[in-house]
């Protein structure tokens, strides 16, 4: 059993890491901290961990600060931080890993795999989200972690370092690729890319007029006429044809 720790001032950040370690069955998280001060204390008097995860921009004790104190402590440091200037700083304090919030299910597996590869075989955990969500940093509400289903996902636009995802009734701006969110949901086999510009979900096409498709959220996309043999071949599974008339 792996034993860790999740320290980071973000209460949306802690809920959203303690949803991927429930879905590890060799993970046991002993305890999250929103306050630095008191994970140290815990962490002085208590009995060494095997993993901490730790965010770096904290108040009073930044995480660098932290590790200093309590890197004895714990077998594996990993930082978890959306300022990417940090990784140097992290990894001079000895860190074992670093990850680049907002980052996904399948990242967050390849560093404990990385970290603990004796603990437990790759092909035991879960290939998608198990939980079928995603908690979503919405540029266009003060970075709020917005929880989205993937089945109510209709679509994925490309806003350059940007996407727009468009769901059932909303829509959410996050600062990520189009190719990083096709990787986060290429387990999830009714999202199909119709364009270099969008993913769309299959479920959620309502109406297909020539190369435009308008979904159930009324959302329309053009075809890129590359893609066009994707939607065919979906399509023509997928059609109510009369039956055959025998001769």
């Amino acid at each position: 059993m792996i034993n860790c720790l999740i320290i980071d001032d973000e209460p949306e950040a802690i809920q959203e890491l303690s949803a991927y370690i429930k879905n590890i069955p060799k993970i046991n998280l002993l305890k999250a901290f929103d306050k630095p001060l008191e994970a140290l204390e815990y962490i002085r008097t208590g009995n060494d961990v095997d993993l901490i995860f730790m965010d770096v921009d904290m108040p009073l004790l930044s995480g660098i600060e932290l590790s200093g104190l309590i890197r004895n402590k714990t077998k594996k440091l990993v930082f978890t931080t959306s300022h990417f200037e940090y990784a140097v700083d992290a990894f001079k304090v000895s860190a074992d890993d670093f990850l680049l919030k907002p980052f996904g299910f399948s990242d967050f597996i390849k560093t404990v795999e990385k970290l603990f590869p004796d603990d437990e075989d790759a092909t035991k955990y879960p290939k998608a989200n198990p939980s079928g969500f995603f908690y979503i940093k919405n540029k266009e509400d003060n970075l709020k972690l917005v929880k989205v289903f993937a089945k109510d996902i209709v679509a994925v636009e490309s806003l350059l370092n940007y996407v727009r995802i468009h769901t059932l009734d909303s829509k959410l701006v996050t600062h990520l690729s189009l190719k990083e969110v096709k990787k986060e949901l290429s387990d999830y086999e009714q999202f199909i890319q119709l364009h270099r510009s969008f993913i769309i979900s299959k479920d959620h096409i309502s109406i297909v007029d020539g190369n435009m498709l308008t979904m159930t959220n009324g959302a329309k996309f053009t075809i890129g006429e590359t893609y066009r043999e994707s939607l065919t071949e979906f399509l023509q599974g997928n059609i109510l044809k009369p039956a055959t008339k025998k001769q």
